[in-house]
């Protein structure tokens, strides 16, 4: 739920609106510009912004954020690929 909250915030942020699907374990975000009838630049755009946000992983930047414990499956919500 939260990676779809974080994509409907950056697309109506962005006043660009994806199609999104999702189950239990996955969330397929496809991207089109309806008036364009095809990719546009604000596609590209947008899906860089997601994978940006999505895939931001705290402890890789460095800073005081540390991230979720790795070894603890109790907070192995979020899964890197």
């Amino acid at each position: 739920m939260m990676v779809i909250n974080t994509v409907g915030h950056l697309a109506e942020a962005a006043w660009h609106h994806p199609d999104l699907t999702a189950s239990y374990a996955w969330v397929e975000v496809r991207l089109k510009t309806h008036s364009a009838k095809g990719i546009t630049d604000k596609d590209f755009d947008l899906a860089r912004k997601i994978e940006e946000v999505i895939q931001w992983q705290p402890a890789r930047d460095g800073g005081a954020l540390e991230g979720t414990p790795r070894d603890d499956p109790r907070f192995a919500y979020i899964k890197y690929d």
